[in-house]
């Protein structure tokens, strides 16, 4: 609803200009019934315009939407050309508005290119009858005007895209380094104990049984580290999140400390439950930690452990960050906020590593 009404508020201040033809329908010369009719049809005009941007736009990306588009364009034409025996050339003031239902609703290229076409089409037809070229000149600065946001509104879409598709790529590419560690070593090692086993099934039973056994353990082991990496892939809730990490920590050996002052809000939820996961994840997979504190405010989330320490510098520069740690940088970054990593002191003798995200 919001981005309804701030659609119309933008398409309906530009109306102001639509007083000249109104103002040129009461010339004393201009016949009561000509009058009549051309502030009738402003008004529909004026109504159904509102009406489209009303309606989501672009439309398209459906020929229904195409074709909605045109007969609502058809219909304003229609409209503007009933102002002309009271009006005159100054009908040309609904040019602009006929331009902006086409390259707001329509695709760029087609949207612009139909757009100025109409403005030029109803230039050249007003043209023989203009007392002055400054409607001519105003309108066509208008539509140079609708043109260049639309331009500028539709790359701005595209880098947002080609960003999106650029942090899902890393994404992938971290899940699938996670898969390959993961698989690469464990099914190594499981084909080596495989082949030990089946050498000493006549000559050892015995320690064959064990081999057999250390194999089932490591295969089970291998299993909850892809399930917990292909968990990566669902979009995370922060409060499961948290109930995850007290699991996964206390599985880990690790004390937990969970303390929560206050949830963010929904737009920045998403966020924390990322890092939360992430942060979690360094912290059992490679920080050699008893303890892990985390606390949860509503504009700051902050895990902190007393383990080895960043494995580069301790301001958390690229060479100290995984690509987990970067991705989430980006992430933070894009939502917004900042991602702070900085060496903890729970204990004294040990670095230990606070991973924070702090929302502007």
């Amino acid at each position: 609803m919001g981005i309804r009404i701030y659609r119309l508020l933008y398409a309906g201040i530009w109306l102001v200009f639509l007083s000249l033809p109104v103002a040129y329908a009461f010339d004393p010369e201009v016949s009561p019934g000509a009058r009549l009719v051309a502030l009738g049809a402003t008004a529909v005009f004026i109504g159904t315009y509102i009406a489209h941007f009303w309606r989501d736009v672009p439309a398209l990306e459906s020929p229904a939407g195409v074709r909605r588009t045109v007969l609502i364009v058809i219909i304003l034409g229609l409209l503007a050309a009933a102002t002309l025996p009271a009006a005159g050339y100054a009908a040309i003031s609904f040019a602009p508005f006929l331009t902006a239902s086409l390259v707001f609703a329509l695709p760029v290229r087609p949207g612009v290119l139909s757009g100025i076409a109409v403005w030029v089409l109803a230039a050249l037809a007003c043209l023989p009858f203009a007392a002055s070229l400054w409607p001519i000149l105003g309108t066509g600065l208008g539509v140079l005007f609708i043109v260049l946001i639309r331009l500028a509104d539709s790359m701005e879409h595209r880098q947002q895209a080609a960003e999106e598709e650029l942090r899902r790529a890393a994404e992938r590419d971290a899940i699938a380094r996670d898969v390959h560690d993961v698989l690469g070593h464990s099914l190594t090692v499981l084909s080596i104990r495989a082949q030990l086993a089946a050498r000493l099934i006549d000559r050892d039973p015995a320690q064959a049984r064990e081999e057999v056994q250390r194999i089932d353990a490591l295969a089970r082991e291998s299993l909850g580290q892809v399930r917990s990496t292909v968990a990566r892939l669902r979009t995370p809730r922060l409060e499961a999140e948290l109930d995850s990490a007290r699991e996964a920590l206390s599985a880990a050996g690790i004390s937990a400390e969970v303390t929560s002052e206050g949830q963010p809000d929904s737009a920045h939820a998403e966020l924390f439950a990322w890092a939360l996961r992430e942060a979690v994840t360094n912290v059992v997979r490679h920080a050699e930690a008893t303890c892990c504190r985390i606390r949860v405010q509503p504009q700051r989330l902050q895990v902190e452990d007393d383990g080895v320490g960043l494995p580069g510098d301790a301001e958390g520069t690229e060479a100290g960050q995984g690509q987990g740690l970067r991705g989430l940088k980006e992430r933070a970054a894009g939502a917004g906020a900042d991602l702070q990593l900085r060496e903890s002191r729970i204990r004294p003798e040990r670095p230990g590593t606070v991973v924070e995200v702090v929302l502007s």
